[in-house]
């Protein structure tokens, strides 16, 4: 590649002083002291730079941009005021990177592209221009430079790459173009004062983007389509509800952002169809979560650390379980998962070693790495048409609806060399009871089951397998798994 050299030529409006270049006996024309104290403003304050200046540096010595194909790859000069030169076309990665003189930059129209790092660390830097051929920031592009207060993003720019502004403690404000439509994990995680910020033409946001920032986002009412969660660790999501006397949800667009304030019993509401990634993440207040019929997804790691949650149900609407959902939840003894359920992701119950009896639902065909606790024995109820399963060992018990048909499958058969296998049975098909008495009918796997009751004046069932004994007479006790039921006949009598 060809380097282009330019002459040195600096010309500048007001007192000029002269100045000896090295040893090279070169005068340059420098800033003043008045122009560079009086004419550059703080980054909070709106500078036009007027049509003489442009014109001006661009006959300006650039012997210190190196320059490669119209790609400006390092940048040697020491300046306050930097105004890279008309006709680069793109800045590489680390162009400018740790470059703490540099308080101002101008970057020309046809830049499309700012590489990662390129202003990473220019502690200095208080305003930068951005011209409208931009479209893309990468990653960490202009990370930790702290005196930055204020940032215009120009229209046509249409993603901003992971921890581009992270670090940024001081900035404030960002005005945010309509373009705009995906911004990368950290992106603004740990810019403090930043105030707010307007998500609304943004389609994708990855996590932690806000993480450690200072935003208030009581006015969101559009949630981008999430990778993670983009409010996790900031202050907004980690005060939400915080010394209220009830639960308080964080609740935008359906999508449950934040429950880190909620305790005890927690009961989902039903305008919820989302748990975010991360929304009750190392919360060890909670006991127990009720999920309604409305919540079809729930995220990555929404309950991980839940050190004392002990039970979970959820209806059948929930079709989506994230990895580690429930991981380090270390007292979980009881869940009753969602039959639209078709694969159990990694990590998902990784660390709850109080989860020793589970029933997989019938829609289950994949039980993937390190699905299950690290405890062993378990008992584990399974669907004969799962097709993959992992993280059972000898000692576990996997338990049928029928032990002829499960031997039919070729996993299963290679898992029954190993691990234990049952039929599912009910532990009593006869009971009598006395009029008050209450029973717990259970399966010997413990399975989870729906049950119903043919004469419920005489006793009810409800939905663990509780039997409620009402009146004498004679009642028939139905439970199904798998499609397949199992019967208890009960006869209730006086004392």
């Amino acid at each position: 590649m060809k380097r282009q050299a330019f002459p040195l030529l600096e010309c500048l409006p007001g007192k000029l002083m002269h100045k000896e270049r090295g040893m090279r006996g070169k005068i340059k024309l420098v800033f003043g002291a008045f122009f560079i104290f009086g004419i550059l403003f703080p980054v909070s304050q709106v500078r036009v730079i007027n049509a003489e200046e442009i014109e001006c540096n661009a006959e300006r010595d650039t012997e210190e941009f190196i320059i490669e194909d119209g790609v400006l790859v390092g940048y040697r000069g020491h300046d306050a005021m930097v105004i890279i030169p008309d006709g680069v076309i793109g800045i590489s990665g680390e162009a400018f990177m740790w470059n703490t003189d540099v308080m101002e930059v101008v970057i020309p129209e046809g830049v499309e592209r700012i590489e990662g790092f390129t202003f990473f660390r220019c502690t200095s830097l208080e305003t930068i221009h951005l011209p409208d051929s931009l479209r893309y920031i990468a990653e960490n592009a202009f990370g930790e430079n702290t005196n930055l207060v204020r940032l215009v993003l120009p229209e046509g720019l249409e993603e901003i790459g992971m921890f581009a502004f992270a670090g940024c403690t001081s900035l404030e404000d960002v005005q945010m173009p309509e373009s705009l439509h995906t911004i990368g994990e950290g992106a603004f995680a740990n810019c403090q004062k930043l105030k707010s910020i307007d998500l609304s033409a943004v389609r994708k946001i990855s996590e932690d983007v806000f993480s450690a920032a200072g935003t208030d986002f009581s006015d969101l009412d559009h949630v981008p389509e999430m990778w993670g969660n983009a409010f996790r660790n900031s202050n907004y999501w980690m005060d939400y509800g915080k010394n209220e006397t009830e639960n308080l949800f964080w609740i935008v667009d359906g999508v449950l952002l934040s429950g880190q304030n909620c305790s005890g019993k927690v009961e989902i509401p039903d305008n919820v169809t989302s748990i975010a990634a991360y929304a009750f993440e190392k919360n060890e207040k909670i006991t127990s979560v009720t999920i309604p019929n409305t919540v079809t997804r729930i995220g990555r790691e929404a309950f991980s650390g839940c050190k004392k949650l002990k039970t979970v149900g959820m209806k059948d609407s929930v079709a989506e379980l994230g990895e580690g959902a429930f991981w380090g939840c270390s007292k979980l003894s009881e869940i009753r998962l969602s039959v639209r359920i078709a694969t159990l992701p990694i990590y998902v119950f990784e660390q709850c070693t109080k989860l020793t009896r589970l029933t997989l639902p019938e829609q289950v065909i994949s039980v993937e790495e390190y699905a299950f606790p690290d405890v062993s024995p378990k008992r584990i109820t399974i669907p004969t048409g799962i097709r993959e399963i992992h993280g059972v060992y000898a000692g576990d018990i996997l338990y049928v609806t029928d032990m002829d048909l499960a031997l039919q499958s070729p996993i299963l058969e290679n898992i029954a060399q190993v691990c234990e296998m049952k039929e599912l049975a009910l532990k009593e098909d006869k009971l009598t009871l006395y009029v008050g008495e209450k029973y717990p009918l259970r399966f010997n796997s413990g399975a989870k089951a729906t049950w119903k009751s043919s004469r419920r004046s005489v006793a009810a069932v409800g939905i663990t397998g509780n039997i409620y004994a009402k009146k004498p007479g004679t009642t028939v006790i139905t439970a199904t798994v798998y499609g397949k039921e199992y019967t208890c006949k009960v006869e209730v009598v006086e004392k």
